[in-house]
């Protein structure tokens, strides 16, 4: 299914020991770009989450952020290391017993600043990964969703534009056989007028070269051909972002060729309306993936 850019999803996650929140906005992007804002307790995830992105989404800017609010235990985080505590005031006791000054017992507050004697404890990432990967697919489940929803609306306004492009293009092409008559009549009538007796050799020339002026048929061809890759594309899944873009190019390049050889006014009119076509189209697979 053609799927658009475009799209926001949030999604939360409770725990017995927390909380997680995924936010995920998507924009138009060239290629696939990952902005991520982590907690500092599971940056080193980072990479994991963007092998999850990755394989759930192929283009577009998405900007990601994790919400995170998770508990060791009743207690807090902060852990006091007794061994050391203990080691240290045995060594304060050796130090009062060896010193000849007088002194004051050491303060809570010394005893606290004291390196390793109270430290935070870690999140433990690998009790954390999995509940927060099942949180992210999710989130990309309802992005993707969203995306699907805003591309078949992409896909129906590029189909119902194709069918006037078709028709335009066909309109051009029955044109042709009426437009060579009217220039056929045109050389006959100069040439019946000219001082200058024409020859059945000299009318074909110039018949011929007013054909190849004129002559839309190939173009015409070409387009219909490109509209049919485009309803081709239109039904594949996948990234067809940047392929749709190209058949735009070239669908505008033949609209262009066909308004510069035109002679006609109802050709030239009809040109100018192809290319208004394309351009809307274009703006639309701007969006698509």
């Amino acid at each position: 299914m053609i799927r658009s850019m475009t799209g926001f999803a949030r999604h939360e996650l409770a725990h017995p020991q927390g909380a997680l929140s995924w936010e995920i906005r998507a924009v138009n992007h060239r290629f696939l770009d990952i902005q991520m804002r982590l907690p500092e307790a599971v940056r080193a995830l980072e990479m994991r989450f963007r092998e999850v992105i990755r394989q759930h989404i192929e283009r577009g800017r998405i900007d990601v952020s994790l919400k995170l609010q998770w508990s060791i235990d009743k207690t807090g985080t902060l852990q006091c290391d007794e061994t050391r505590l203990k080691a240290l005031l045995t060594a304060v006791e050796r130090i009062e017993t060896l010193s000849p000054f007088s002194h004051s017992a050491p303060s809570l507050d010394c005893l606290l600043m004291y390196p390793g004697i109270i430290s935070e404890v870690e999140i433990d990432v690998t009790q954390i990964e999995t509940i927060a990967v099942t949180a992210l697919e999710q989130s990309i489940k309802l992005l993707n969703d969203s995306r699907q929803r805003e591309g078949e609306a992409l896909k129906q306004a590029i189909i119902e534009r194709l069918h006037r492009v078709e028709a335009l293009a066909k309109e051009i092409g029955l044109r042709q056989p009426e437009l060579l008559q009217r220039q056929q009549a045109k050389l006959l009538e100069r040439l019946q007028q000219s001082p200058v007796q024409g020859d059945a050799q000299r009318l074909e020339q110039e018949l011929v070269f007013w054909a190849q002026k004129i002559d839309n048929s190939e173009e015409v061809d070409r387009l219909l051909t490109h509209v049919a890759e485009v309803r081709r594309l239109l039904q594949q899944t996948g990234s067809v972002g940047k392929t749709l873009d190209f058949m735009m190019q070239e669908l505008n390049r033949e609209a262009n060729t066909m308004a510069s050889k035109s002679l006609d006014s109802q050709v030239s009119k009809a040109a100018v309306d192809l290319k208004v076509l394309i351009e809307q189209m274009r703006e639309q697979v701007q969006n698509i993936e």
